[in-house]
C-alpha cells in the first residue's frame, strides 16, 4: 500500500481514479504477500522458537527475499541483478521484521508443569 502511495506521490496526483486503482491493486497483492507467504513463515518459526529479534529479523528477510528468488526463476536472470534484489528486499524485509517484534513485544514463555 506504502508503494502505491510513493508511486502516486511521483506521479504527482493523489486524486482520481488511478490512485484507487493502484491503492486496490496493492492492497490485494499486500493480502496474498501475507497469507501465503508471511503468515506460514511466522508461524514455523513460532512454533520451533519464541518471538526474538533475531528470527523475527530472520522472517523477515524471508518474507521479503522469496517473491524476487521466485521471479528471477524464470528465464535466465542476470545473477549480480537477482541477487541484489533479494538482499534490496530482503533488507526491507529485515527492518519490517524487526519493527514487527518491537511493536508486538515477545512472546510469554510458561515453563513445563505450570499453569
Amino acid at each position: 500500500m506504502a508503494g502505491s502511495i510513493g508511486f502516486m506521490l511521483l506521479a504527482g496526483s493523489l486524486a482520481g481514479d488511478l490512485f484507487l486503482l493502484c491503492f486496490f491493486i496493492a492492497l490485494i497483492l499486500a493480502f496474498g504477500h501475507l497469507v501465503f507467504i508471511a503468515l506460514p513463515i511466522y508461524l514455523v518459526l513460532v512454533d520451533r522458537w519464541p518471538l526474538r529479534m533475531w528470527n523475527a529479523g530472520l522472517a523477515g528477510f524471508l518474507i521479503g527475499a522469496i517473491p524476487m528468488s521466485l521471479l528471477g526463476l524464470g528465464g535466465r536472470p542476470d545473477l549480480e541483478a537477482l541477487l541484489s534484489a533479494i538482499l534490496w528486499f530482503g533488507g526491507s524485509g529485515l527492518v519490517g521484521g524487526l519493527a514487527f517484534c518491537a511493536v508486538r513485544g515477545g512472546d510469554i514463555v510458561v515453563p513445563d508443569g505450570a499453569e
